[in-house]
C-alpha cells in the first residue's frame, strides 16, 4: 500500500504546484489566450483555491464563459455563492450564462433570485433562469408553477420547459402533479400540449391509459394522431389492448391510425384485431389492418394473408399479396407454394411470382410442373422463376416441360438464364441434348437457341445435324444460331454458308458472325487480316464495310493498315476507316513508323479527338520518316526561291511577313510567288498567323500575271475565321465552303454535300494565333485541312476551268490595315 500511497502524494503536490501556476498566470499579465488555456485546465484540476480568482472574471466580457465553465466541475459551496453574488453584476449574454451555470450545479439557493429573473422584461434572460429552475429539480415547482399563471404567453414554453425538466426527476405522483398542471393551463403550444399528455400518461403507468384512450377518442385539446403516435413509444401489453379497445370508440379515420400504430408497436397480441378489421370495412381500412398484420411478423397473420390473396377487392388481394411475399418463415413458403397449385389461373401465376420474389428453391418441383401448364400464361411465369432460380440439375425437367408446354420463348429464356450463370456454360449441353432427339416443332427450336447460347464441341455437333435437317423451320433456326455461336469453332460453318446460302439476310448474318469471330481465333493478327481479305468482295456485296473496318482496327498489324488505306478516301466511308487506321496505327507506330506515317496523313476527319490522336501517333514517327519526301519551300532567313513585289514582302522572327498599316496602306493585291516550279499533285503544309481584320490565302496550280498578281485556286483565309477552310478561285469564286463536300461537273454544274458542321468546324481556328493550313492536290482533287480537321474538299471536272498544275504564291490583299505571317512550309509531290 506504501507504494500507493506515495504516488497519489506526489500526483497531489504536482497537481496543487499546477494550479497556483494557473491561478498565477489569470492574476498576470498574460495574453487572451494563456488565460482562456488556463481557464480550460482549471476546469479539470481546480480546487476552492482558485475560486476567487476565477469569480472575478465572471464580469469579464472576454471570459466570462471560460470562468464559468471552469467553476461549475469545482464540489465547493463557494462556487454556488459566486455564481449568485455575480447574478448582480452582469447582463445580457453574460447574465444568460451564469444562470445556465447554477442550473447546471442544482443550486436550491438560487430559487429565490432566479425567480425574480423570469418574472423579468429581458425575454432570454427569463427563459434561462426557467430552465435552469427546472434543471435545479423539486425545489424549484412552486416558483416555476407560480409563475405558469403570471408570465407572458411568450415565456409560457419556457416555463413549463422548466417544469418538465423538474417532473423527470419527482416521483410518479408528484410529477402526474406537474404535467396535469401544465395540461390545464390553457393557449399552450400544440408540442407543449403533446409533451404534457406524453408526461401524464407515462407517469402514470397503466393508470394513465383512460388518458390516451380519451385523448384518441377525442381529439381535444391533443389531436388524436398526436396521442396515436405517443402510444407507439409506451410498453407493455396494456397499452395494446388499451388500443384494441378504442377501435369502437373512433370514426374509421381513427382507426386507420390506431391500426397504424397496433403494426408499428409488433406486439402479437394485436394480432386478433387486425385479423377481424383485415375481413370487413372500407378497402382502405382492411388494407392497412394487412399492413399493421403483417408488420407482427405472427404465423397467425399468414392464413389470413394467404385467404386474402384472392379477395375480390384488387387492392386489397394486392396488400394481401405484397404482406405474404414479405413474410418471413416457413409458414409462409408453404402458403405461397399451397396456392399455386389452385384453380384460378391470375392466382397461381401471383403465387409463382412470389415464389420468384421470395428464391424457395423448395418450390422448384412444382415450378417444372406448372410450366407445362396448358395455360401459356402460368407456364411462361413458371419458366421465368424457373430461369432465375433453377440449377444445372433441374435442366432435363425444364426440357422436359418445354416439350409440353406453350411458352416456348419463356422456356428458351429459362435454359440460356441457367446455362449461363455456370462456371462453363458448355457443360449443361449434357443435360439438354438428351432432350432434343425427343422434340418437335416450337419445343425443338426452343432448345436450339439455348445450346447455341451454351456452345461447345457437342453443341455445335448437335447444330450442325439440325442444319441438316428435313424440316425446314430446324434448318432455319440452327442456321440462324451457327450466326450466333459464341466461338470461333463455327467459323468453317459459317465460311461455307457466306458462300453458298441462296438466302441474302442469311449470307449477311454469317458474314457478319465471321467477322466479328475472326479476332477471337488463336492465330496471328496477320492471319486474321487475310481471312478478312478474302472476304471482301462480299463484304462489299452485302455493304458491311463499316463492320469490316471495325474489325480490322482491332487487328493491330501493318498487313490490318494497308486494307484500310483504300478505305479513306472512299465516300461514306471514310470516317470509319479513319477511326480504323488510327486504332491500327497506336498500337504499331513504334515498330512500323514508315507505314505509320504513310497512312496517317491520308486520315480525313472534322472529328477533333481523332485528329488529336493522329497528331499524337506521328508524334512519335522520327522526323527522318514523317518528313521523307518534303521539301522545304522557305529557308527561314531570306526570300531566297520566292518573288514579290518589292517593298512588300520581308523575313521577320523567322517568317514570311506582309504588312500594310495607315502610313502603308495596301491598295492592289500582290503575291509572293514561289518560282521553284509548277506543282502538280502535291501535298503543301505552311503554318500561318493573320491579324483579326486580315485576309489572305494560298494560291495552288495559279498562273503568274503581271505585277505580281495571280489567279486560280486559293485555299482562303481571314482574321475572323469566317473564311478559314474555303476554296476560292478568282473567275468563280467562293466555290467550295466549310463543311462541303463540292463537285464540279463537265458542264460546270455544282453538287454540294455536307461534311461536316461549317460553326464547329470554325472553331478549330485559332485567331491571331499560329495555325497549321494542310493542303492535298490530286488529279482534280483539292482537299483542305486546318490543325489537322478536314475543312472541304473539292472535285473539278469543268472542262474550261479546271487546273491540273501552276504556281504556288502567298497572298497580300488589299484593304484595312493587316499583317500575314507564313512559316515551315514544305511541298511534297504525290
Amino acid at each position: 500500500m506504501k507504494p500507493i500511497f506515495f504516488a497519489l502524494l506526489l500526483l497531489a503536490g504536482t497537481s496543487f504546484a499546477q494550479e497556483s501556476r494557473l491561478i498565477a498566470i489569470l492574476k498576470s499579465n498574460a495574453s487572451l489566450n494563456e488565460k482562456a488555456d488556463a481557464c480550460q485546465e482549471l476546469a479539470r484540476i481546480g480546487t476552492r483555491d482558485a475560486v476567487p480568482v476565477l469569480a472575478s472574471l465572471l464580469t469579464d466580457e472576454q471570459l466570462s464563459h471560460r470562468a464559468r465553465f471552469a467553476l461549475e466541475p469545482i464540489a465547493d459551496p463557494s462556487v454556488d455563492a459566486a455564481l449568485r453574488q455575480a447574478l448582480g453584476q452582469v447582463k445580457g449574454a453574460l447574465l444568460v450564462g451564469v444562470i445556465h451555470s447554477l442550473g447546471v450545479r442544482k443550486d436550491p439557493q438560487a430559487v429565490a433570485p432566479l425567480s425574480s429573473f423570469v418574472a423579468g422584461t429581458d425575454l432570454a434572460v427569463a427563459q434561462a433562469a426557467a430552465r435552469a429552475l427546472g434543471d435545479i429539480g423539486s425545489t424549484a415547482v412552486p416558483a416555476l408553477e407560480t409563475a405558469l399563471s403570471t408570465v407572458s404567453p411568450t415565456l409560457r414554453p419556457a416555463v413549463c420547459d422548466g417544469l418538465f425538466r423538474c417532473a423527470e426527476g419527482l416521483p410518479a405522483h408528484k410529477a402526474a402533479a406537474v404535467y396535469d398542471k401544465v395540461r390545464a393551463t390553457p393557449n399552450l403550444p400544440h408540442h407543449v400540449q403533446v409533451a404534457a399528455l406524453r408526461g401524464s400518461i407515462r407517469s402514470r403507468g397503466t393508470q394513465g391509459l383512460p388518458l390516451l384512450v380519451e385523448a384518441i377518442r377525442t381529439g381535444s385539446p391533443v389531436s388524436a394522431v398526436d396521442a396515436i403516435a405517443i402510444s407507439v413509444d409506451l410498453p407493455g401489453t396494456e397499452v395494446t389492448q388499451a388500443l384494441m379497445g378504442a377501435l369502437d370508440q373512433v370514426n374509421e379515420e381513427g382507426q386507420i391510425l390506431l391500426l397504424q400504430a397496433l403494426g408499428f408497436r409488433g406486439d402479437p397480441n394485436a394480432a386478433s384485431a387486425l385479423v377481424n378489421l383485415a375481413q370487413k370495412g372500407s378497402a382502405h381500412r382492411r388494407i392497412t389492418a394487412i399492413q399493421s398484420l403483417v408488420q407482427l411478423r405472427h404465423a397467425s397473420s399468414i392464413p389470413v394473408l394467404a385467404a386474402l390473396v384472392q379477395d375480390s377487392e384488387p387492392a386489397v388481394a394486392a396488400a394481401a399479396w405484397a404482406g405474404l411475399s414479405g413474410s418471413p418463415g416457413q409458414e409462409a413458403d408453404a402458403a405461397v407454394m399451397a396456392l399455386m397449385n389452385g384453380s384460378d389461373p391470375k392466382t397461381r401465376i401471383a403465387a409463382i411470382g412470389a415464389v420468384g420474389q421470395r428464391r424457395i428453391t423448395a418450390a422448384l418441383p412444382a415450378l417444372i410442373r406448372s410450366a407445362a401448364d396448358a395455360d401459356a400464361q402460368v407456364g411462361g411465369a413458371s419458366f421465368k422463376v424457373l430461369g432465375e432460380l433453377g440449377g444445372i440439375a433441374d435442366l432435363p425437367g425444364i426440357v422436359t416441360a418445354l416439350n409440353e408446354s406453350q411458352a416456348f420463348a419463356a422456356g428458351e429464356n429459362a435454359l440460356i438464364a441457367i446455362c449461363e450463370r455456370q462456371p462453363t456454360p458448355s457443360s449443361c449441353a449434357d443435360q439438354l441434348l438428351p432432350g432434343l432427339a425427343n422434340s418437335k416443332g416450337e419445343a425443338k427450336l426452343a432448345l436450339l437457341g439455348a445450346l447455341g447460347s451454351v456452345g461447345g464441341p457437342r453443341a455445335l455437333d448437335a447444330m450442325r445435324a439440325a442444319a441438316m435437317d428435313p424440316e425446314e423451320a430446324v434448318r432455319e433456326t440452327a442456321l440462324r444460331v451457327l450466326c450466333d455461336w459464341p466461338t470461333a469453332d463455327a467459323l468453317p460453318d459459317l465460311a461455307r454458308m457466306t458462300r453458298t446460302s441462296a438466302d441474302p439476310k442469311l449470307q449477311n448474318l454469317a458474314l457478319r458472325s465471321q467477322l466479328r469471330l475472326i479476332p477471337l481465333q488463336a492465330t496471328t493478327a496477320a492471319r486474321q487480316v487475310a481471312q478478312i481479305q478474302e472476304l471482301l468482295p462480299i463484304v462489299e456485296q452485302c455493304k458491311a464495310q463499316p463492320l469490316a473496318l471495325s474489325t480490322l482496327g482491332r487487328l493491330p498489324c501493318p498487313e490490318s493498315l494497308a486494307l484500310v488505306l483504300p478505305y479513306l478516301s472512299r465516300s461514306g466511308l471514310m470516317a470509319e476507316a479513319g477511326v480504323a487506321a488510327v486504332a491500327i496505327a497506336e498500337n504499331i507506330v513504334t515498330n512500323h513508323a514508315v507505314e505509320v506515317a504513310a497512312a496517317m496523313p491520308l486520315v480525313q476527319t472534322h472529328d477533333a479527338p481523332l485528329a488529336e490522336r493522329v497528331r499524337k501517333v506521328m508524334a512519335k514517327v522520327p522526323a527522318s520518316v514523317s518528313e521523307a519526301g518534303f521539301i522545304s519551300l522557305f529557308n527561314g532567313k531570306d526570300l531566297t526561291g520566292w518573288d514579290g513585289m518589292p517593298g512588300w514582302w520581308k523575313v521577320e522572327n523567322g517568317a514570311l511577313t506582309a504588312e500594310s498599316t495607315p502610313v502603308k496602306p495596301c491598295d492592289q493585291p500582290n503575291y509572293l510567288i514561289w518560282r521553284g516550279g509548277q506543282p502538280s499533285d502535291f501535298e503543301l503544309i505552311a503554318d500561318f498567323r493573320l491579324s483579326g481584320a486580315g485576309n489572305s490565302g494560298i494560291q495552288l496550280r495559279s498562273q503568274a500575271l503581271p505585277n505580281w498578281d495571280t489567279s486560280g485556286y486559293q485555299a482562303d483565309m481571314s482574321g475572323n475565321g469566317d473564311l478559314v477552310g474555303f476554296v476560292y478561285e478568282h473567275t468563280r469564286g467562293l466555290i467550295a465552303g466549310r463543311g462541303e463536300r463540292v463537285s464540279i461537273g463537265p458542264d460546270g454544274k455544282r453538287e454540294v454535300q455536307k461534311l461536316g458542321d461549317a460553326a464547329e468546324l470554325a472553331r478549330i481556328y485559332r485567331k491571331e494565333d499560329w495555325n497549321t493550313y494542310r493542303i492535298l492536290c490530286r488529279g482534280p482533287e483539292i482537299t483542305l485541312f486546318i490543325n489537322g480537321i478536314l475543312m472541304c474538299q473539292f472535285t473539278d471536272h469543268d472542262s474550261k476551268q479546271a487546273a491540273s498544275k501552276g504556281f504556288l504564291a502567298l497572298q497580300m490583299h488589299p484593304g484595312p490595315p493587316m499583317k500575314i505571317e507564313f512559316k515551315n512550309i514544305r511541298l511534297k509531290s504525290l
